[in-house]
Formats: structure tokens, sequence, C-alpha cells
């Protein structure tokens, strides 16, 4: 899989992250690789790759912006059990929970076209 985004993920509960990888791995033109930690307080890592380029990336990178934007935000009672950071290539790590979905989708766009 070619990656295109990782994000490291922090839940108090392995459900969060279940819940999660099924619901990108639903969405068509995307790869997910989920590489759960050892460590309980580790977090874990989630690489997503868009398959396709063109109009197709653009729709898959605009369907997982708001996946993961509804993930952290639909619960809100679980909100603050959950966190994600975007690594950037530069080794940076963004909170995305304060960022839009269409900044999300940016983000994801701009990392495709760096690979």
């Amino acid at each position: 899989m070619d990656t295109t985004i990782t994000i490291e993920f922090f839940s108090d509960t392995k459900e969060h992250l279940k819940m999660l990888e099924q619901k990108l791995k639903h969405e068509r033109d995307v790869d997910v690789d989920l590489v759960e930690p050892r460590d309980l307080k580790a977090p874990a890592l989630v690489a997503i790759g868009i398959k396709k380029h063109g109009e197709r990336a653009e729709s898959a990178a605009q369907r997982v912006a708001q996946t993961l934007y509804s993930f952290l935000h639909d619960d809100a009672s679980a909100a603050g059990q959950k966190q994600m950071l975007l690594l950037t290539i530069e080794g940076d790590r963004v909170d995305i929970k304060t960022l839009s979905v269409e900044q999300i989708k940016e983000i994801i766009l701009e990392a495709r076209e760096n690979e």
C-alpha cells in the first residue's frame, strides 16, 4: 500500500479504533493499514492510502476527511476519549480535531501530490 497519510490514534478503548478502521475500510479507492501497539499507552498508527488519481482521488479524500471529522465529533460523550494526530512528512504532529473537513481534505490531497 502506498501511504498517503499516517495518523496517530489515542483512545481509552480498542472499540473506537476498530470502529474507525471499519468505517475507513468501507470507503472506495481507500486502503487502510492499522498497527496496534503492544503498550496500551502508546498510540495506534493508522496508515491511509488513496489508490486513485484525479477526481476519484479527490472524492476519496473528501470521504476520508468526512469520516475522520465525523468520527471525532459525532459522539460528544466519547469525544474527550479520542485523539488523532496527523503526522506530516516533516515529522510534525497536527491535531485534526481542531480542523474542518475541508482542511483535512486539503492536507490529504497535498500529501497525495507529494508522494
